[in-house]
This record gives C-alpha cells, sequence and structure tokens, in this order.
C-alpha cells in the first residue's frame, strides 16, 4: 500500500476498536478483500473524482445519512449537507513540483483541494509542513486546520535476533545491504540512490554492500533500467512489495535506511524505519527533518551529499550504533 492507504487502513482499524459502539461506514470504489469487522462497506464506484465528489456520494449520503464524512484521502469529500466533514491533507507536492505528480492526479487535485477543504469544519495535516501550505494557499481560518501526525504501527520494533535471521534467510539476504522502501514513483527520487550507489562502488567504500528496493511499482522511469544502465547489477535487489509484518526485520537488519524523496508531507517509511531500530539517511526536504526529529542524517535529495552520507554509515559502526 502507499503511505495514504498504509494512512487510511491503520486509522479505520483504530476507529473501530476505540469506539466499537459507533457505526462505521467505509466508501470503497470497488469491492474489497477481507472486510474489517464491524464496519458497514458502501461499494460506490469512482466513474471520475469529480463526478464522485458533488453528485454520486452527495445522492448517496442523502438516501443513507451520516453524522460525519471523513475523506481520509484529501480531496474526495462530498458536497455540503446535513452532516459534518472532515478532511485530511498529505501534501501539497502538486504545487511545489508538479512533475512529481502524474497529470490526472494533478487535473483532479486542482479541481477538488481548494472546493473540499473550504467545506471542510475540520482539516487535518499531517504534519506541520502542510498545514502551513494549506493556510498560505487557501487562507483558511487557523483553528480550522490541525496537526495529527501519522505513527509507525505498534509492530514497528527492533526486531529479535531469531526474527532477523529467519528473514534474512527469507530473502538471501547474506550480504550487508541499505533499504530503500517506498512506491516506486520519481517522487521517492530512487533515480538519484541509485547514482549514489554506483559513486560508491567506484570509489569502493560500497564493497560487497546491496541495495535492497521494497515497494510496488507505480508510475514515471523504470529503476530497474536505470540500475541496469549504471552498470549496478549484482549491486540492487527489487523485491516488489511485501508482506507488513515483513517490514521490521528488514528495517532493523538494515546498515542504513535511505530515503532521498524529493519532498513528504510526512514521510512514514522513515518514521517506521527509525522505529525499527535502522539507522536513516533521509532528504533535507518538506516534512522529514520535522519526522525524523534530529535522529537522522539529513541531506541535500542529490547523488554526491547522499553518497558522502550512506558512505559515512557504511564505514562508521558508532555512527550506526548511535543513529540505531
Amino acid at each position: 500500500r502507499s503511505g495514504i492507504g498504509r494512512y487510511t487502513r491503520a486509522l479505520t482499524e483504530q476507529l473501530l476498536r476505540l469506539a466499537p459502539e459507533e457505526q462505521w461506514i467505509l466508501y470503497v470504489d470497488r469491492t474489497p478483500g477481507p472486510v474489517l469487522p464491524g464496519a458497514e462497506v458502501r461499494c460506490l464506484p469512482w466513474p471520475q473524482r469529480l463526478l464522485w465528489s458533488l453528485w454520486y456520494a452527495p445522492r448517496d449520503l442523502r438516501r443513507r445519512p451520516v453524522d460525519a464524512f471523513h475523506g481520509a484521502t484529501g480531496f474526495e469529500l462530498p458536497g455540503r449537507g446535513p452532516w459534518t466533514l472532515v478532511t485530511t491533507v498529505h501534501d501539497l507536492v502538486l504545487f511545489r513540483l508538479p512533475a512529481l505528480v502524474p497529470a490526472r492526479h494533478r487535473w483532479a487535485v486542482r479541481c477538488l483541494l481548494g472546493g473540499a477543504l473550504r467545506r471542510a469544519q475540520r482539516v487535518i495535516a499531517v504534519s506541520e509542513t502542510p498545514r502551513g501550505e494549506v493556510l498560505t494557499r487557501y487562507r483558511l481560518p487557523p483553528d480550522r486546520v490541525v496537526v495529527v501526525p501519522e505513527a509507525a504501527a505498534p509492530h514497528f520494533r527492533p526486531p529479535a535476533p531469531s526474527t532477523l535471521a529467519a528473514t534474512g534467510a527469507r530473502y538471501g539476504l547474506t550480504r550487508p545491504y541499505v533499504l530503500f522502501v517506498g512506491f516506486l514513483e520519481p517522487k521517492k527520487n530512487l533515480g538519484v540512490l541509485l547514482e549514489a550507489v554506483a559513486a560508491l562502488r567506484r570509489t569502493g567504500v560500497w564493497g560487497d554492500t546491496e541495495l535492497i528496493v521494497v515497494g510496488a511499482p507505480g508510475w514515471g522511469p523504470d529503476p530497474a533500467q536505470r540500475a541496469q544502465t549504471l552498470g549496478l547489477d549484482g549491486a540492487v535487489r527489487f523485491l516488489g512489495a511485501v508482506a507488513d509484518a515483513e517490514l521490521p526485520a528488514l528495517y532493523g537488519g538494515a546498515r542504513a535506511f535511505a530515503f532521498p524523496s524529493r519532498w513528504e508531507g510526512f514521510g512514514l517509511p522513515a518514521l517506521e524505519a527509525m522505529a525499527a531500530g535502522a539507522p536513516v539517511v533521509a532528504s533535507d526536504r518538506g516534512a522529514l527533518p520535522e519526522v525524523t526529529g534530529g535522529a537522522a542524517l539529513l541531506v541535500d535529495p542529490s547523488p554526491q551529499p547522499l553518497a558522502e552520507a550512506l558512505g559515512r554509515l557504511l564505514e562508521d559502526s558508532a555512527l550506526r550504533e548511535r543513529l540505531r
């Protein structure tokens, strides 16, 4: 799942646990697999986001009213009605770096986000970074925009040695490795990480280290082709999406976790890595300085600074342990 998908799932699970006496309804655009116990599921296909927000959803809600509607993904919020509206804003990267967002998504956000924010009685920002951007761009009353940070799920904690060994055997992790976790899209800046690895190999600092890439394919250039162009055969492995339960051990066994994203409204993988005990090298952009709170190496997300920071971690075991 993407970061927003993880947020939505975890939030729903906790709401169901904390307030089972309430009636919880999930709007989905296709029939899901395992349905969360205690929730009513309403399948309302998204024929097109504008139509869904302004026509399909309000029409369904008038037939089957609710007291409050939360748009967990940011801008798919129904029109006004006899219900309270709350929405969560994850980032406004579209306006800062539009090339990092698919064209169809740019169009949807430009059409829907401003109206959704103005209709909402409360706007949740996942960090101070998107809150500041919302207040500046849309001039909402400050008391309507509140920060509710994301969190790593409870199973993200330093793994036991036996768990590390079992996960290492399952994925064939016989060499030291640097880990990347994230949706494979241009915003995550994986190409720059590959260039940093190539630079470290030329200097000999990389040695027999592997770069392990975890994440579902997104959009944009294929990073595997970029790795091949850079001559990184044998130095990079793409695992694809892995089971959520496997991630803490993958984080915890890494020499370093690298997250050179060009912009994040939060940056949940960096927090998950820290919770699992991984030394983190992250971009100094967006919310990542706020989220990592002084416990990561922050660098400009370009090849040379990233290579220098990773080189320090690979060569300095005391630094790795301090960051863990």
